[in-house]
């Protein structure tokens, strides 16, 4: 088990006002996102630019997958004996290697090492980044906090694809301008003007008993990431085969992030309103509407209308995500917070690393269409086991305590360490180190909670 190192302890920003010192890590990450979103569009039309099949394409992306998800599970083991500023010099510098490296990259092995490579660095940058927030955030500005960074991941994101609408996809621009977004990341990192934090601990999974407290909310992850996530690769491969040329292919998946990231907070806000299960439902029911108009979908297809179908799609599945989560902390007590919600991304990731395949599967043995039959059939399924659900609710004796909606990012389990509505039970205590332990004055300079 790693230990902590000593926190310094910052000047306290006044009560209300937003410390300044938050803003590295922000810019930080805006950079990064835009080097991911450079990438995240034009990598499937590369690959499938000098030849690879779509099927193979989905198997190079289920290894970044899988890296995240190493990555999620064991960086903490290089960060502890370095420490987080040189782990996050060096998860920087090792991603942007990888991603210069996939220009000289000539065979299917060599580009899925490097694509797993690109998702372990990708999750070590992220534990770092969320570590050092919590920090430097006291606890009644966690929410607002957590808001803009949402914010800056996913309009950064979003801004990257649009970047690369006119890049040369066969030639190293973009992995050019995606290596220095990276690599320029290190220097707002360097003028942190604090301690490093308490480093971040292993977590525990508790996947029966996520299960056992929600399984709805664990089959809405997983949806989550066998379609949504898998459609990041699919995607583009989908607008290329019905001849849609690179500039459009580049906006209609800008709109699927986009859309993912502005339509959470009105279905967030809904959810709030109404029995989550319902919102479940619901958001399972509309994920399969608009995949069914989207079978038939063809390059004579308005593009105005494809614009508001993938933002819809996007927006609708995203939210699958963070209802689940906020579902599922619902039917938990407060310390089951932690490791319930880090259980659910893990369950994401999972569906993340299967779906790729899965899907650029189903489009190269049949038709493009054919991964929204996948993903209609999958969100039929989810929505008929939510139904039955609810028809079992009045068996269920699960006493729902709700908690206000917040989305958050699929990047690592640190994002939960420091939930802005930690409440405890009457009766309970919060664990030592942990944000409901500290004082109010005392929070500008808490480490990070133990996750266990």
């Amino acid at each position: 088990m790693p230990t902590s190192v000593p926190t310094a302890a910052p000047t306290r920003a006044p009560r209300g006002s937003m410390p300044w010192r938050v803003a590295p890590p922000l810019v930080s990450t805006a950079l990064i996102m835009v080097g991911a979103g450079v990438l995240g569009s034009l990598l499937p039309l590369r690959l499938s630019a000098i030849g690879l099949s779509p099927g193979v394409i989905g198997l190079i992306a289920t290894a970044e997958a899988l890296g995240f998800l190493v990555g999620c599970l064991y960086a903490h083991r290089i960060i502890a004996p370095v420490g987080l500023e040189r782990a996050y010099a060096a998860f920087a510098g090792m991603k942007a290697v990888a991603i210069l490296g996939m220009h000289f990259a000539d065979s299917v092995p060599a580009l899925a090492l490097l694509r797993f490579l690109l998702g372990v660095n990708a999750a070590g940058l992220s534990i770092i980044v969320e570590s050092w927030l919590n920090a430097l955030v006291p606890n009644q500005q966690r929410g607002r906090v957590l808001t803009i960074y949402v914010l800056v991941y996913g309009l950064f994101f979003g801004g990257g694809q649009l970047l690369s609408q006119n890049l040369n996809v066969a030639g190293p621009e973009a992995l050019i301008i995606a290596a220095i977004a990276t690599t320029l990341a290190l220097v707002p990192m360097a003028g942190i003007d604090v301690k490093a934090p308490a480093l971040p601990h292993k977590i525990t999974l508790e996947i029966l008993k996520a299960l056992r407290t929600s399984p709805v909310s664990v089959l809405a992850c997983l949806l989550n990431g066998l379609v949504l996530t898998a459609f990041t690769t699919v995607g583009p491969l989908f607008g290329e085969k019905i001849g849609f040329d690179q500039q459009h292919i580049i906006i209609l998946m800008a709109c699927v992030s986009l859309g993912g990231l502005f339509l959470q907070w009105p279905i967030g806000y809904i959810s709030d309103k109404v029995d989550r299960l319902y919102a479940l439902i619901g958001l399972g029911a509309g994920t399969l509407g608009v995949a069914a108009v989207l079978i038939s979908a063809d390059k004579s297809t308005p593009f105005l209308v494809m614009a508001v179908l993938f933002a819809v799609f996007g927006g609708l599945a995203e939210s699958l995500y963070a209802v689940g989560v906020a579902h599922a902390n619902d039917r938990a007590v407060a310390s089951d917070y932690v490791a319930l919600s880090s259980t659910l991304l893990f369950v994401w990731a999972l569906g993340a690393a299967i779906g790729p395949t899965t899907g650029t599967l189903a489009i190269e043995l049949t038709r493009p269409g054919a991964f929204f039959v996948y993903a209609s059939a999958l969100s039929l399924a989810f929505t008929l086991f939510g139904i039955w659900r609810l028809l079992r609710r009045r068996a269920d004796r699960v006493v729902e305590s709700r908690e206000e909606f917040l989305t958050y990012p699929q990047t690592s389990p640190q994002i939960y360490a420091w939930l802005p509505y930690h409440r405890d039970a009457p009766g309970e205590t919060a664990p030592p180190g942990s944000p409901e332990a500290v004082s109010p004055s005392e929070a500008g300079s808490a480490g990070q909670p133990d996750s266990r």
